[in-house]
């Protein structure tokens, strides 16, 4: 996720984090996050295709992005589409453009997305979910670097980079036949997977101070840090919308945290990972499940409604111990 503007209400990020060029948008101090940075980087340095992978959320668009901002294409603009969003009966009309009278409603000409990455880059997202029909026009224009607008006759000639970037499994897709193999090793140039956020070790509680200082600067809140359950969530929850999820549920906890620290019942459900509203006392709660199921794990988190690698990171975010959970086991027969 980009790096945060500056706000004297939370925790100063530290100056390595958001300096250091177009790559300081890619937080981290993992080996993994270093990576990414490395990737970027020599992608930048050279002209050509990119296939950028990896679940949904962990930052592809931002690394493309980036790598634009430091190659030799930076002068030129910077095109995002995504694949996905664009019905197939107009697919022509807006990667190729089209002339005035070329259709109904073609009131005037328009420039397709080709032509206004010209001398940019152009970044296909969710390429992987382009109809095979499709897939077949896009690789024609990328083989020529030329094609006709819809309704017009002469060749138009185009000069951008490609970036693509997809969370589905390509090499499986194009087994199964849902993916062209030409186009696949088309884009297959450079290609990179960008590692879930579970795969970046300790670098969760950094990302979230960055998303802290972010939305206190958007929201002119007060908030000066997170409390020790609230960072214990943050360290061990699996993040499964990865660093998109991180910065949004963080943006969440900003707007309902009602102190100067985060709590942890200020994250929305869908990161606590609960069903019902969170209780007053979550360590309380948490022991209590634990004290009636006796100790055991799958019977407490069935009664809280959640997940049992939830329990644990709760358990881990309240700091309860086996020693804690046996006195209250032990509360039962006294």
């Amino acid at each position: 996720m980009a790096a945060p503007r500056a706000n004297r209400h939370a925790r100063a990020v530290k100056p390595a984090e958001t300096s250091g060029g177009p790559f300081a948008a890619i937080l981290g101090e993992s080996a993994a996050a270093a990576a990414i940075r490395s990737f970027g980087a020599r992608a930048a340095s050279v002209d050509a295709s990119v296939l950028l992978t990896g679940e949904s959320g962990t930052g592809k668009g931002v690394l493309a992005r980036a790598i634009h901002v430091a190659s030799s294409r930076r002068r030129g603009p910077f095109v995002a589409v995504n694949c996905a969003g664009i019905p197939e009966t107009l697919f022509e009309s807006e990667f190729f453009g089209h002339t005035r009278g070329a259709f109904t409603g073609a009131q005037q000409a328009h420039r397709g997305l080709f032509e206004q990455a010209n001398g940019g880059t152009l970044f296909l997202d969710e390429i992987g979910e382009l109809p095979l029909p499709l897939q077949a026009k896009l690789l024609t224009a990328l083989e020529d670097r030329e094609f006709r607008r819809v309704g017009g006759e002469q060749p138009v000639r185009v000069d951008c980079r490609v970036i693509a970037a997809t969370g589905v499994d390509l090499e499986r897709a194009v087994e199964n036949r849902r993916f062209r193999r030409d186009l696949y090793h088309r884009l297959l140039v450079l290609s990179f997977r960008l590692p879930a956020l579970r795969e970046r070790e300790r670098d969760a509680e950094l990302l979230a101070h960055a998303a802290l200082a972010s939305a206190c600067g958007r929201y002119d809140r007060y908030i000066r840090g997170f409390s020790p359950a609230a960072l214990g969530l943050i360290r061990t929850h699996p993040w499964p919308g990865n660093v998109r999820q991180l910065y949004h549920g963080v943006e969440a906890a900003v707007l309902a945290a009602t102190g100067s620290v985060i709590e942890l019942r200020d994250f929305p459900e869908a990161v606590l990972g609960r069903s019902a509203a969170p209780p007053d006392d979550e360590r309380a709660a948490l022991l209590e499940a634990l004290r009636r199921a006796r100790g055991n794990r799958t019977h407490a988190a069935r009664a809280l409604g959640i997940a049992r690698n939830t329990l644990r990171a709760r358990l881990r975010a309240c700091g309860i111990t086996q020693r804690d959970i046996d006195e209250a086991i032990a509360d039962l027969t006294t």
